[in-house]
């Protein structure tokens, strides 16, 4: 049986395990619940959603509960360590010292940038489903009203929708605007790029419901095409 270290070198060890376990098992969770969320949202917008973004979505759920799976693991050995059930290895220290830097430099490279993709596909599915929302809502006021709405406000103010759904959501997914649920009238169907939702009435046809940005999404489409 290896012998025990000495007492002030296995509390520097659970010292620095400590340093770097608490903010990977934060990092842990908090991506876990990101990609959780996001693709219980791809599900319910999944008519909108690419079969690639959702493909996405379901291995960030899988890396995230690998991930949490990876931080209990090294919690049970902590644990373990200081009921002086099992001993740090020689090499323990330098060890943690290498978690430590990994426990910075990580996010950076892998995790953050993930949780940028996972949040992007999502509100682009949380988009398109909205879209979809709003064209059928119009729908439903001209046939509960006979004419179709002056705007996308009516929508909202008739009871026809709640409210009018956001656009883009959190700043953190890098859309090149902001998140707004603003809805404009146009008189003609051509995207100003103002972000918002963009309304065109048409004589003798169904009006137009589109998404007023000319930038495209993750899978090269512009979004006032859709």
């Amino acid at each position: 049986m290896r012998q025990r270290p000495a007492r002030k070198y296995v509390r520097l060890v659970l010292l620095l395990r400590a340093a770097w376990l608490v903010p990977v098992t934060l990092m842990a969770l908090a991506y876990s619940v990101y990609s959780g969320y996001f693709l219980l949202k791809l599900m319910r917008y999944q008519a909108a959603a690419a079969a690639l973004e959702f493909a996405e979505a379901l291995f960030g759920a899988a890396l995230g509960a690998a991930f949490l799976f990876f931080t209990w693991r090294m919690w049970k050995k902590t644990w373990d360590m200081l009921l002086n059930r099992v001993y740090p290895e020689r090499s323990a220290l330098a060890w943690q010292l290498c978690w430590i830097l990994l426990a910075v430099v990580l996010p950076f490279l892998v995790i953050w940038p993930k949780v940028k993709d996972v949040l992007r596909y999502s509100i682009e599915g949380a988009n398109k489903g909205n879209l979809a929302a709003l064209r059928a809502a119009v729908e439903d006021y001209k046939a509960a009203r006979g004419v179709y709405p002056p705007g996308l406000a009516d929508l909202a103010a008739s009871g026809f929708v709640r409210e009018l759904p956001p656009l883009w959501g959190s700043g953190l997914a890098g859309f090149p605007h902001a998140g707004t649920n603003a809805a404009a009238v146009y008189e003609k169907p051509e995207p100003r790029d103002s972000g918002g939702w963009a309304y065109s009435v048409r004589k003798g046809s169904a009006p137009l419901v589109f998404i007023d940005c000319v930038h495209k999404d993750s899978r090269g489409t512009a979004w006032s095409s859709y």
